[in-house]
């Protein structure tokens, strides 16, 4: 009893959370190119290439104020997270993976709000019930880098740590406790073919004036893009090109190049965060990202529950 009750809980916990996160995020804007105007007022002066620090896309949660362009813009589905920008056409290999992913997220198949936005992609418009999904998220599978970054926004933070010592920027990340290295020691990407694939990839970087420009590739296949079951392939290369605009404020954009799976290269919409004082994460005076695991033993319990709400045997 005390399990089942526990379980309870879980669910009732991870309701809420979502809840909070919906709300906290607040409604999509609609124009993308919104993301380039700053909202921070902050005219102190500061370094473009510091991104040292404790970052999220809802500074609300910390009892800041609002930022507006840290939410994603529309047309997608609202609550959402995702590489999102213009889905190129896929390739006959890249279609067969798609349709094996079923996503828990997104316009209901073939409900009202799906059939009533006909212009976004069929993968903004194909959610089922996550009882009946795959998402490897879902089973505590890891991430992988795409999906990370496009992750935290809402609820989850993310941490930069730059070590000139080590010729590296360290990136970890909130939800699922996990981490990347991006390489500034000039070594070259790696030919895939040579190297283990690995979820968040082998990433080199270089600076082109204040912006860092990091290359990553040597991918596992086994991740999502993102929440709406875009495949990737091992031959895929990710670009991000990370900027501080502003004191405050830090932004991505991504490219994914995937000649196996989409006819052409994939440009993220903006992704843009708040930096959040030590201060503001302070619980009982210990400053710091959250433990945010995905426990399996808890995942599966919660499983139980929801897929016999969905009536799945």
């Amino acid at each position: 009893m005390a399990n089942i009750a526990r379980a309870g809980l879980l669910a009732l916990l991870a309701a809420a959370a979502l809840t909070q996160t919906t709300i906290a995020q607040g409604p999509p804007r609609g124009n993308p190119q919104d993301a380039f105007v700053s909202s921070d007022t902050d005219r102190s002066p500061y370094n473009k290439r510091d991104f040292n620090g404790l970052w999220a896309r809802n500074p609300q949660a910390y009892g800041l104020p609002r930022c507006p362009e840290c939410a994603d813009p529309g047309p997608w589905p609202p609550a959402s997270y995702g590489f999102l920008g213009t889905p190129p056409p896929r390739t006959p290999e890249g279609e067969r993976r798609f349709q094996m992913n079923k996503p828990g997220r997104g316009f209901e198949l073939g409900s009202e709000d799906a059939n009533r936005r006909p212009d976004l992609d069929i993968g903004f418009r194909r959610a089922v019930l996550p009882a009946f999904g795959n998402d490897p998220e879902a089973r505590c599978e890891p991430l992988g880098l795409a999906r990370l970054i496009t992750f935290s926004g809402g609820g989850a933070t993310m941490e930069m740590m730059h070590s000139p010592a080590n010729d590296r920027i360290l990136q970890r990340f909130e939800w699922t406790w996990d981490n990347r290295e991006i390489w500034l020691d000039g070594r070259k990407i790696p030919n895939v073919d040579d190297y283990l694939p690995r979820y968040n990839g082998y990433s080199t970087a270089r600076w082109e004036g204040d912006t860092l420009v990091v290359t990553s590739t040597g991918f596992d296949d086994r991740q999502w893009l993102d929440q709406y079951g875009y495949p990737v392939s091992e031959k895929a290369v990710l670009e991000e090109r990370w900027e501080r605009p502003s004191p405050n404020r830090l932004r991505v954009q991504l490219t994914l190049t995937d000649p196996p799976t989409y006819a052409q290269p994939w440009k993220s919409s903006l992704k843009v965060w708040t930096l959040i004082p030590k201060d503001k994460m302070a619980v009982g005076g210990w400053s710091g990202i959250l433990e945010d695991r995905c426990v399996p033993s808890d995942e599966s319990k919660f499983n139980e529950f929801r897929d016999h709400a969905a009536g799945k045997k």
